[in-house]
């Protein structure tokens, strides 16, 4: 009779390993969705910085602004607003649309409709990555067309709107 118990012994933690694996899988799945929760809360609406092509030493100066937040599934969000390109006192206002990858913080942002009359580029996109704290993006924009990059860099910051202030 002895020997039959230690038989069984191997099924019944084999059923209690599945068990702790199944609750596992359930617990991480909820963890997951707290945590693209926690992404779309936490995420500043606004980030500032700089942006310059390869091989130029021109700086440009960012402002990115998100009105709109939001998780596509429990490992993506988008966040959708506008931003200004502001060189030599010209400044380019933009449309901004940014896709996050929960898993690893990379992003893709994508620039669309510029007020210039098409001097601005906007055919490709800026990958990068998002700090661990969402305070810095950085990333490179590669033109699709000709391989061109450039390299953004972006702090959070407490508010900013898509263009600079007026003078007064």
């Amino acid at each position: 009779m002895r020997h039959a118990r230690i038989a069984e012994l191997p099924g019944w933690m084999a059923r209690l390993g599945l068990t702790i694996v199944a609750a596992s899988l359930v617990l991480i799945s909820a963890v997951r969705a707290a945590d693209i929760k926690q992404l779309t809360e936490k995420l500043p609406r606004a980030y500032i910085g700089e942006f310059l092509w390869d091989g130029d030493n021109t700086v440009q100066n960012v402002i990115i602004t998100f009105d709109m937040v939001q998780a596509l599934n429990e490992q993506n969000a988008e966040a959708r607003g506008c931003g200004s390109y502001e060189v030599d006192r010209h400044v380019t206002k933009i449309g901004v649309r940014m896709f996050i990858r929960l898993s690893d913080l990379e992003v893709e942002i994508f620039e669309r409709s510029p007020d210039d009359g098409g001097a601005f580029e906007t055919d490709g996109s800026h990958r990068g990555k998002l700090s661990e704290d969402l305070q810095q993006i950085d990333a490179q924009w590669t033109t699709t067309a000709s391989g061109k990059h450039g390299q953004l860099h972006l702090r959070a910051a407490a508010s900013a709107a898509c263009e600079p202030a007026a003078e007064l």
